[in-house]
């Protein structure tokens, strides 16, 4: 390769400060970095699931061969049977906590394949291990229960919620999704924990009375770890979880570094009183303990979890209100993505008029859940500048999407939303009702009307009790964009954002 011949005698020379002095090398250009070619990030992405899952199967087939070998093939079908009854409830119910901003599926398998291969596959070789190093007798078995196994097997489960909030540090959000990944691994650990139980007891009653006893036996176990304490391990791990998530959500180093380490600690001290519970206080005394210290402790946490989700509303809530102020949403859209009752109205409505519909409701709601979350992280200042572009991402895709959904009637419960003044509507609703569309200019109907593309040529009327009429442009002083796109009114006087940002950056406390 041969380079251009040097410049005429006088020519430039390097700036003051340059690398590069004069008669020295001529200048290279950089090596070639690894930003990814088409399709290489994908492809990367194919090969750690492909790697995670070969683990986690290896993982599974000697966790299941050690269980196995000790219940034997009765015990282990019968505990496989019991254990598998309260998963799906269980994980139902953390599900339904976790709706405004569902967690991936692929991280919810991974946290319930952790809990139930790669958790139990540690926690049951050092338990174990520990357990005969205090002697190999039910007294020191004991004592590996409440002062070893806790601390072990809090520190197994826990480990993959730290893990997550770590690689999916900007797009977890705090305490809900730490509690709903706390369920998770707490649900696959209790499940394969509980096939051992369940195993051992058929197993053992029946080589002294028969299968019958042993069934018996295994149903009374059931009854007790199925029925009455399935929440047990994702209790103690929700201590774990909680902490983690107030470390996500907090600007203090020591808050972040603390956080998680009283967390886990509680988690060992609530899981080390119930072990203890069962261990050494006698049948009474478990149902004491059980009475007296779980019962109240899962009130708690499920009191905590429903006020938590209630004021992530009102954080959605208040975040896109920031919006509304430069103009990038209007009042009442807030309410259908902000409450559980407006997010179920607005794709209920959707889903009158098809998939397609039902779905760009949803991707609308999931966009500016999204787009307030991050709001939130630029508030509390725990995310650095990047924040910048991916909230101009955001606003994009919701700018780009709303024309396509189809709004509700105006419900009672978003009345409470500042309201917008328009001329009314002229030319009466449609039969049925009026329906909102997305801003996209006039049609016929009156003005303001916009069209929705729904199942036939008929285009709703967009009624004026509530709604701005479509105004075209971005917010001014917001660069970038040209003006004339519809769908987003201009912000109000003076509260625009300052130049180079987007939307209401930085915030106003």
């Amino acid at each position: 390769m041969s380079y251009p011949s040097p410049g005429p005698a006088g020519s430039p020379q390097p700036a003051a400060g340059s690398a590069y002095s004069p008669g020295g090398p001529y200048p290279q250009p950089n090596v070639r970095g690894t930003h990814p070619i088409p399709g290489q990030r994908r492809n990367q992405g194919i090969l750690i699931g492909i790697v995670i899952a070969v683990v986690f199967a290896i993982a599974g087939l000697v966790i299941f061969g050690i269980v196995a070998k000790s219940t034997g093939a009765g015990g282990f079908t019968w505990g496989l049977v019991f254990a598998f009854v309260p998963v799906i409830p269980v994980i139902a119910l953390y599900l339904w906590l976790d709706r405004y901003e569902p967690e991936p599926t692929k991280y919810i398998l991974f946290a319930l394949c952790w809990g139930a291969f790669i958790a139990t596959l540690a926690a049951i070789f050092i338990n174990t291990e520990v357990s005969h190093r205090l002697a190999e007798t039910g007294v020191g078995g004991d004592r590996s229960a409440v002062f070893v196994a806790p601390p072990v097997e809090e520190f197994a489960k826990g480990s993959v919620i730290l893990l997550l909030a770590l690689v999916r540090r900007k797009e977890f959000d705090g305490i809900i999704d730490g509690l709903v990944y706390a369920g998770m691994v707490g649900v696959g650990f209790a499940f394969t924990e509980n096939i051992l139980y369940y195993g051992r007891i058929f197993n053992t009653l029946s080589e002294e009375s028969g299968s019958d006893a042993g069934l018996r036996g295994a149903f009374v176990l059931f009854v007790i770890r199925g029925l009455i304490s399935p929440f047990a391990h994702p209790l103690f791990t929700s201590f774990t979880a909680i902490g983690i998530g107030v470390a996500i959500r907090s600007r203090s180093t020591a808050v972040r570094f603390l956080a998680p380490i009283v967390g886990y600690l509680a988690a060992v001290l609530a899981h080390g009183l119930w072990n203890g519970g069962a261990s050494w206080a006698g049948g009474g005394g478990f149902i004491t303990v059980y009475l007296f210290l779980m019962v109240p402790i899962f009130i708690g946490m499920v009191v905590f979890a429903l006020v938590m989700r209630s004021r992530e509303g009102q954080m959605i809530a208040s975040r896109l209100y920031d919006y509304v102020r430069f103009g990038w949403l209007v009042p009442q859209d807030v309410p259908l993505i902000a409450t559980l009752r407006g997010r179920k109205a607005l794709r209920q409505n959707a889903k009158r008029y098809g998939p397609q519909a039902e779905a760009a409701a949803k991707a609308f709601q999931q966009n500016a859940t999204e787009l307030a979350y991050l709001r939130d992280k630029i508030v509390r200042q725990v995310i650095g500048p990047e924040a910048l572009e991916t909230e101009k991402k955001l606003l994009d895709e919701l700018r780009e999407r709303r024309p396509s959904v189809p709004f509700p009637p105006m419900p009672a419960f978003a009345q409470a939303a500042p309201q917008f003044q328009g001329p009314p509507m002229q030319g009466g609703p449609m039969p049925g009702g009026p329906m909102p569309g997305g801003p996209g200019g006039p049609v016929q109907g009156g003005p303001g009307a916009a069209p929705y593309p729904g199942p036939g040529p008929v285009a709703y009327p967009r009624p004026q009790d509530g709604y701005p009429p479509p105004q075209p442009g971005y917010p001014s002083g917001q660069p970038g964009y040209p003006a004339g796109q519809p769908g987003y009114p201009p912000g109000p006087p003076g509260q625009q954002g300052p130049p180079g940002g987007y939307g209401p950056y930085p915030p106003s406390q």
